[in-house]
């Protein structure tokens, strides 16, 4: 098949640019022809929270995209679409995450001859802070598309609220392969120069209000007075103010516990900080689904996340990972309970999810 994917691509950073450079190279390797169209404008400067929206690293790519779309210049959407109709694929994939874009690719899809078939990614229904028109956004995009795949039961319920008849399916959040693959806890804690004397919690990714960090540091006080040789690492680039959650940890009295590394990490760092850790934490207060989890699974270190519709469906508790509530109490338990278990059980879960969570089993389920 020919298939154009629609969407962020390197030099783009971030989860929906990670997957799709996965996905293109899945479907490449199953013998597809794959045309990337690229962002040249994804958000402006002023719309964007974060330092950067591009990655700092030279990728050699076996794909490479046409950076041709603009967000915010409907008369690019019209030439975007008269490009697709041109090429005349047979299907056309584009990622949904975010209402402000929903204008852009709505209106791109809706322009494509019928003949095409049109599917949208969908990794978010609504975006994790409120806005207004949102549902309205998410109705425009859904029009645009013959079917839907979302990554996660709680994205697909959420779809049918808005548009109950629309075709869909839902899949799962393949695992990542392009961070590596697992390495020995020693060589890991001797790269980043951690204390083999101690156990660390890892809080990784984007640092975002939903993201229950707060609940996190709040555990720590209870944490370590059963435990003083558990260190937290709070890694990955701050939307907010990191200072407030320096300010809780000092309250707490659990500063010294924690080690804040605020930036974006390279791809080829990733591992040594997942491979360190003995749990990953997502105390996260609400979710669509996550990308830390499949990235736990890569590197086979056992997760702890709350007990929430987005990430619940992922573990089975005590059995392939953890389940808390949204409380520093129950966390702070539930850590303490998974550090005492025998984690070579959980690993084994892991690797069982491993072999299920690929993303040619995607593919396959992706084209029918």
């Amino acid at each position: 098949m020919k298939i154009i994917i629609i969407g962020p691509y390197f030099p783009y950073r971030g989860g929906i640019a990670d997957t799709n450079q996965e996905l293109c190279n899945e479907l490449k390797q199953n013998g597809h022809t794959v045309i990337v169209l690229n962002f040249k404008l994804q958000y402006p400067s002023l719309l964007f929270p974060g330092k950067s929206q591009f990655s700092n690293k030279t990728s050699e790519l076996k794909i490479k995209s046409q950076r041709v779309i603009n967000s915010i210049n409907p008369f690019n959407w019209i030439s975007i679409a008269k490009l697709v109709n041109d090429i005349n694929p047979d299907l056309v994939i584009t990622s949904y995450w975010t209402a402000f874009l929903s204008p852009c690719i709505s209106c791109i899809n809706k322009l494509i001859d019928n003949k095409i078939n049109t599917i949208g990614l969908i990794h978010n229904a609504y975006p994790h802070e409120k806005g207004i028109f949102q549902k309205n956004l998410l109705k425009l995009f859904l029009k645009s598309i013959d079917k839907y795949i979302s990554l996660s039961k709680n994205v697909s319920k959420q779809i049918k609220l808005v548009e109950s008849n629309k075709k869909g399916e839902t899949l799962f959040h393949p695992i990542p392969t392009k961070f590596g693959n697992p390495i020995e806890k020693k060589i890991a804690k001797e790269k980043l120069g951690l204390n083999s004397n101690y156990k660390y919690l890892l809080f990784f990714g984007l640092i975002r209000k939903y993201k229950g960090l707060d609940i996190l540091i709040k555990a720590m006080s209870e944490i370590i007075k059963q435990n003083n040789k558990i260190k937290l690492l709070v890694v990955g680039e701050n939307y907010e103010s990191i200072n407030k959650y320096k300010k809780l940890a000092i309250e707490e009295n659990v500063i010294n516990n924690i080690f804040f590394k605020n930036e974006f990490i390279k791809e080829n760092e990733v591992k040594y900080w997942f491979c360190s850790s003995d749990l990953i934490i997502q105390p996260y207060k609400s979710a669509s689904q996550s990308g830390i989890t499949p990235l736990s699974v890569q590197f086979e270190v056992p997760t702890i996340c709350s007990d929430i519709n987005g990430l619940s469906e992922y573990i089975i508790d005590n059995k392939d990972g953890f389940l808390s509530k949204t409380n520093p109490k129950d966390l702070a338990k539930k850590i303490l309970f998974a550090l005492n278990s025998d984690l070579n059980l959980i690993k084994q879960g892991l690797r069982i999810n491993k072999k299920k969570l690929t993303w040619k089993r995607f593919v396959n389920k992706l084209i029918l």
